[in-house]
């Protein structure tokens, strides 16, 4: 009965997430402050080539690629306007993540002993790590390529 209610809440948490996610303002959220902006260990998301992110992390289940409400989180409007949504999109699908990371405690609470333990610390590692990994590797290079598209068409307009 623990396994059913612990499928219920993970799914219960992790709709009320999808769902508050879509309905925070983007503008709260600023790339270049505490806690999406790069961190100097990070290298810009450098760091994140360690674990190969590259090469995975198309392979895991994203909910834009899921449900036509979500704005996509792969580069399909190249103007600065269409990176910053992007840019805006990661931070925001971060903090859902980290929204997720604490509420994943309630399936210890569910079980109260070791199985409790071991659930909560892969829900975790496996179900919101990767995400924030994702959107720590991807922000960086987003907020590269905006700033440049920026300059040039400042630089258009100057000429």
């Amino acid at each position: 009965m623990k396994i059913i209610f612990t499928i219920i809440y993970i799914t219960v948490i992790g709709q009320a997430c999808f769902w508050g996610g879509m309905l925070l303002p983007r503008e709260i959220f600023c790339e270049d402050k505490f806690p999406y902006a790069p961190f100097k260990w990070e290298k810009n998301g450098k760091f994140y080539a360690k674990f190969n992110v590259k090469q995975w992390k198309s392979k895991v289940p994203d909910m834009s690629k899921v449900s036509d409400l979500l704005f996509p989180k792969r580069i399909v409007n190249t103007s600065p306007e269409g990176l910053d949504r992007l840019v805006k999109e990661s931070c925001v699908a971060e903090f859902v993540h980290y929204i997720l990371c604490v509420l994943s405690f309630g399936i210890y609470m569910i079980w109260k002993n070791r199985i409790g333990v071991i659930l909560t610390a892969l829900y975790i590692v496996l179900g919101n790590l990767p995400y924030v990994m994702i959107q720590r590797y991807n922000r960086p290079n987003y907020i590269s390529l905006r700033n440049r598209l920026m300059l040039r068409e400042e630089r258009k307009i100057n000429v």
